[in-house]
């Protein structure tokens, strides 16, 4: 899955020389808690959040009646971290957590087509997973080495079970690797008697909704 597959296209923006409190107020009418900042060419420049301008209000005091002191440019991050339409979607959530960031503007040839926040990438995370559907959620732990996965997922079909999704990541033991499945089909006590009956394999957990 790519970027442009779950990002916010055409998102709102404001000027470096907007005021901190109407970026507040977008930001709480729209439920958003990020603002891409572009100039007036339409160049990104910088981007606020939430927390930032909650900060900044707070300290900078109130302006002069008679001129307003305070702008975006004053609290906007100047470096941001963009992403082009066409980056994996796994790519962009490293980078998220790399700069400990929450959202990344997304940048086509240099103009600014959407952002994409670490809550659109959770949501996918969790479909991807098959959360909230009615199947069922197997965990196991095989050995890394070709036709594993394979074995598991034609032993499944036997037994009727249709995955839905499958995830792979690292064991702590060398030479093995664990299996997060989503299955649906059939039962639990059924997958049970597969993972039972596959030598090397060791259910990890399993949660029956």
């Amino acid at each position: 899955m790519l970027v442009r597959d779950c990002m916010t296209p055409d998102p709102i923006t404001v000027r470096p020389e907007s005021d901190p409190m109407a970026a507040m107020m977008v930001l709480r009418s729209y439920g958003f808690r990020h603002l891409p900042v572009l100039e007036k060419g339409g160049k990104l420049v910088g981007i606020v959040d939430r927390a930032g301008l909650r900060h900044f209000l707070a300290e900078a005091g109130f302006p002069s009646v008679q001129k307003r002191q305070h702008y975006v440019e004053q609290v906007m991050t100047r470096d941001v971290v963009t992403v082009p339409p066409e980056c994996p979607l796994e790519e962009a959530a490293s980078l998220m957590v790399k700069h400990q960031i929450g959202s990344l503007p997304v940048l086509e040839q240099g103009r600014l087509v959407g952002i994409i926040t670490e809550t659109d990438i959770f949501k996918q995370f969790v479909a991807a997973l098959g959360g909230g559907t009615d199947s069922i959620r197997l965990s196991v732990q095989l050995e890394n080495i070709p036709g594993q996965i394979a074995m598991l997922a034609s032993s499944i079909a036997q037994a009727n079970g249709n995955i839905l999704s499958l995830v792979t990541y690292p064991a702590k033991q060398p030479g093995r690797i664990n299996v997060t499945l989503r299955i649906e089909g059939t039962a639990c006590e059924t997958l049970q008697q597969v993972i039972d009956d596959l030598a090397g394999v060791v259910l990890l957990n399993m949660w029956c909704s």
